[in-house]
């Protein structure tokens, strides 16, 4: 029987007409026309007016003094042709007066606003009222809209200001409220848009282990990759046979052999060249990293100290700035932003042990709070360094290049005092899935030129802890056999569930290329700029307080999640060794020599899995192409047989198929320039000097 009567293929690459632009050594936002900008809200479904009488707080971003100074500083800090500025002297030059937000504060309560304060260097004004008064002080027009399941608040139109506004406020934040997410990811079909362990893949709830399960510290397979092998599988109907690379240990093994697997922070050291770098002493030890996340875990503290006990750390020098709300444990919708808190500490810590850790809890997860928490971890003597695990879409609501030219304005600042603030770029690949399959984006603010986008890889590790092998993190499942409760009977036809999860990256729809990448195609911002350790099916392992009494349990987990905590801590040692502040870390990574950052080009594998199905139809050999599919024209791949610990179905794995993003020598969207290379990469960033 033809073979096509077993699969449905869905192989659709959009491809994207992109406006014109213009652009300066800046890389400026693109120079678009309203009827030319898209829109998040060409892909929503309009819910109608919003409630006139629901309250709303809105943030005024003020203009900078100065504007055309800061620019042409930084081009030249990004250049390497002008020194940093301490914050002292930013503030002086070019933050706001307080004469200025007087004057904002005046007329917003006039307008009939409450004003609830200022923004550290008077760089907003937050004030409080209805929608009706929104709608009436700003002409705009707020509706709710629902995107793939999520309800938000948006305007279709830019708010214009009040006259006497107009030369002193850059832009209205708040108008919608559509937020950013962490992006974590754990190994099982995804049960939320941005959280990636291994069972979200399946559906299924995280199922972390005690940490009493194994009093010695080793819990999780270091082994993710096995030689080939044969399984079979049978029912009243069907025979399947399938041979290939497998993935995972036994799901018979308990700790220290839990499948499917998981690194220790001793195994991404060894794999990633870190270890001559503590030889050496450089640990991080006088510099501050400044992580800034939403709401935050109340167990943070003795959750990354119990990590660092048992994975041999020493103890986290930690400083809390704001009140955590949320745990591990928590069972309403923010309770993911406690696990982002607890990878992004423990991660950080993981690569510096060394280094000061400054977490900035903000009490909400708007745009506006978030930002808000950069300004304030920018702020802290010593840091050179800030992750931010969390990502909106590039792509923005009708009037959000407003915005994003203020928030760049906050970047400008960080980066001119010769710090490097860092963002995921996301989980999702090329956000179609999470845009209605209308439209392609990459994240922002990675996609700000003015920032650094950190995106993922996934990485298989031999014997002696060092890569294997690298590829873009692009994850996929087909379904073979069915749980174990039912014999394992062999699925007929195969089940493609096509693409799970990936790295984000691509083409930004809102920036025009900074100088630094004018040797990468195109005219437009491209991201990401670096990748790291993110696939779940490859990740790290995490401890946190799993329950009200206070048992300790520990996890694998995935997601530029974790790839920018750590970047964001190498960072801090390579400005230790160079004993200067390094500044903004995406202009430098494009002047690096080659052995600093490991290119990442997929590659196949001679044993990808292949299968035999015989039913009442005939006999069907199924190549390793159809096993994988969609393929979405992305040749080079590994796939390997993987038994779910989690559900006991079984089901062939795919590694590189990154939904429409391809890899290939140099810089690509799905891994950018590749993944740093420790001691190299370090020793070649310190030798720059402005």
């Amino acid at each position: 029987m033809p073979i096509l009567r077993r699969f449905s293929f869905l192989c659709c690459v959009i491809v994207l007409g992109l406006s014109a632009v213009s652009f300066s050594q800046n890389g400026p936002l693109t120079a678009t026309t309203a009827a030319e900008r898209r829109s998040l809200l060409s892909g929503a479904t309009d819910l109608g007016p919003a409630n006139a009488a629901s309250p709303i707080e809105i943030t005024l971003w003020m203009k900078l003094h100065d504007q055309q100074g800061l620019d042409a500083l930084v081009a030249a800090q990004q250049d390497g042709k002008a020194g940093y500025l301490s914050h002292e002297q930013i503030r002086a030059q070019h933050a706001p007066s307080s004469a200025d937000v007087a004057k904002v504060a005046d007329v917003l309560k006039i307008e009939g606003f409450t004003v609830s304060g200022y923004g550290q260097d008077n760089l907003f004004v937050r004030a409080t009222g209805t929608v009706g008064l929104v709608q009436s002080a700003f002409n705009v027009e707020l509706h709710q809209y629902n995107l793939k399941g999520r309800n938000f608040r948006a305007s279709s139109r830019s708010a214009t200001l009040p006259p006497a506004l107009v030369p002193l406020v850059s832009a209205v934040g708040g108008l919608s409220d559509l937020t950013p997410e962490p992006q974590i990811a754990r190994v099982s079909n995804k049960a939320a848009a941005t959280i990636a362990r291994q069972t979200d893949a399946e559906g299924l709830p995280s199922q972390p282990l005690p940490l009493s399960a194994a009093p010695d510290g080793l819990y999780f397979s270091e082994q993710c990759f096995y030689g080939p092998t044969e399984v079979n599988f049978s029912s009243a109907t069907a025979t399947a046979t399938y041979k290939g690379n497998r993935y995972g240990a036994p799901i018979t093994s308990g700790p220290p052999n839990a499948p499917p697997c998981g690194y220790q922070p001793s195994e991404i050291q060894t794999a990633y060249n870190l270890t001559p770098l503590y030889k050496a002493g450089l640990t991080g030890a006088g510099t501050t990293v400044a992580i800034v996340d939403a709401y935050g875990s109340t167990t943070i503290a003795q959750d990354a100290a119990a990590f660092s006990q048992l994975m041999g750390l020493p103890p986290p020098n930690l400083t809390i700035i704001g009140v955590p709300t949320e745990s591990n444990f928590s069972t309403d919708p923010n309770a993911g932003w406690a696990t982002e808190t607890t990878l992004d500490v423990e991660w950080v810590h993981a690569v510096a042990p060394g280094a000061k850790i400054v977490l900035v809890i903000t009490p909400t997860n708007s745009f506006n709070d978030l930002f808000t928490g950069d300004i304030t971890a920018a702020s802290v003597p010593g840091v050179v360094s800030i992750s931010n695990s969390w990502s909106g879409f590039d792509i923005g609501i009708t009037g959000d290049s407003e915005f994003y030219r203020a928030i760049d304005n906050i970047f400008k600042s960080i980066g001119a005092a010769g710090q490097s603030i860092h963002f995921s770029t996301g989980d999702n690949g090329n956000n179609a899935s999470q845009l209605g399959g209308i439209y392609t984006s990459t994240g922002w603010p990675a996609s700000s030129p003015y920032v650094t986008g950190i995106g993922g890889v996934s990485v298989a590790l031999d014997a002696a802890k060092h890569i294997s092998w690298q590829t873009s993190w692009g994850t996929s499942l087909t379904e073979i056999a069915d749980t174990a409760a039912l014999g394992n009977p062999p699925i007929d036809p195969p089940n493609n569930e096509g693409f799970i999860y990936g790295g984000t990256g691509g083409v930004s729809d809102v920036y025009s290329k900074p100088h630094y990448q004018f040797g990468l195609p195109g005219d437009r911002r491209l991201t990401p700029d670096i990748s790291w350790v993110a696939d779940p099916y490859t990740g790290v392992e995490i401890i946190f307080t799993g329950d009200e009494k206070g048992d300790l349990a520990i996890e694998v987990i995935g997601g530029t999640s974790v790839a920018c905590p750590m970047f964001s801590a190498l960072w801090a040692i390579a400005n230790q060794n160079a004993h200067h502040p390094l500044g903004q870390a995406a202009p430098l990574l494009y002047r690096l020599p080659p052995d600093a950052i490991t290119d990442v080009v997929n590659v196949s594998s001679k044993h990808n899995v292949t299968g035999t199905i015989h039913d009442a139809g005939g006999t069907d050999p199924i190549n390793s192409w159809e096993l994988a599919a969609p393929l979405q024209d992305l040749p080079n791949f590994i796939s390997a047989l993987y038994n779910s610990p989690f559900s006991t179905r079984w089901f062939v794995i795919t590694f590189g198929l990154d939904s429409t993003l391809p890899t290939g020598p140099g810089w690509d969207p799905a891994t950018g320039l590749g993944t740093p290379n420790g001691w190299n990469f370090v020793q070649a960033v310190s030798g720059f000097r402005h």
